[in-house]
């Protein structure tokens, strides 16, 4: 028994090890895209000239830690463009997967103006009109996991205050990245995994409020589902009852605030595990 027990516990042990790598280097995965339609550019313009241009230097732009902006061109050809890959992969994989977002959405909306594309590890858009703005448009992607809560009402008890720590630590990061990942103890004592992201270039107040707005949304759109995303270009958040995020590309959290006051620390039991990243790993 002993034997096989420790057997089991060397296939998990590989599983795991598998499932991180899985993350970090496998090919980007399209979740959504949208092409705006309110505009359209002829081929061989001065607009499509300056959206290559834009396109092609937008990978030189990188903050160091995932963001990336850039614009070309004046008055009616200008093109302004966006990227932000997810907190937690490298700069490899970040670069695979913008390049990635180039190339297809430039095959998915050949004459927009305006477009978008959501990648499972980072976001691509590029427009006309100024990005680096907040509010943008409210339209949101919205992708849930199958499975559903035993008990949905403890299921949501322990997912709420997790989201609600990340939002706030995410909220609270620097002007180059607002990002939180971390865990915690759910129903049954399965963990519960949860990702937070912003666009840096929010405020601390933008960033909660646009992750307020989209948490919210949990229980109107999941009916206890056991995971799933919301993704909005200027935040988007995630949650699995399994580890999604490369948590040894984390780096150290900044240092802590000062503590909550008893009256808001989680009930025994909780076990909450929260990590900011500021720096990408290699």
């Amino acid at each position: 028994m002993f034997i096989l027990a420790i057997k089991l516990l060397f296939c998990f042990s590989l599983v795991y090890i598998y499932l991180i790598n899985t993350i970090t280097l496998a090919q980007p995965v399209l979740v959504y895209n949208r092409c705006q339609n309110k505009e359209n550019f002829t081929i061989n313009s001065t607009y499509q000239t300056n959206l290559n241009a834009t396109l092609s230097a937008l990978h030189t732009t990188n903050s160091g830690l995932g963001f990336f902006n850039f614009s070309a061109g004046e008055g009616n050809n200008t093109v302004n463009s966006i990227a932000l890959c997810r907190g937690d992969v490298g700069p490899d994989a970040c670069s695979i997967c913008l390049n990635e977002s180039i190339v297809n959405l430039r095959r998915l909306c050949p004459n927009q103006k305006e477009a978008i594309a959501g990648y499972d590890i980072c976001l691509l858009q590029y427009s006309n009109n100024d990005l680096l703005v907040y509010p943008q448009e409210k339209d949101y992607f919205v992708q849930f996991n199958p499975r559903i809560a035993t008990d949905i009402d403890r299921f949501n008890g322990a997912l709420r205050p997790l989201m609600d720590e990340l939002r706030g630590t995410a909220a609270a990061g620097g002007p180059l990245l607002k990002f939180a990942a971390g865990n915690r103890t759910g129903p049954d004592f399965d963990r519960i995994y949860g990702l937070v992201q912003c666009s840096p270039y929010l405020t601390e107040e933008q960033c909660s409020e646009c992750l307020e707005d989209q948490v919210s949304r949990i229980g109107l759109h999941d009916n206890g589902k056991m995971g799933g995303k919301i993704v909005l270009p200027t935040c988007n958040f995630r949650f699995e009852i399994y580890p999604f995020f490369n948590q040894s590309a984390l780096a150290i959290p900044s240092p802590p605030v000062r503590p909550p006051s008893p009256s808001s620390s989680p009930p025994p039991g909780t076990n909450t595990k929260i990590s900011a990243s500021y720096k990408l790993e290699g």
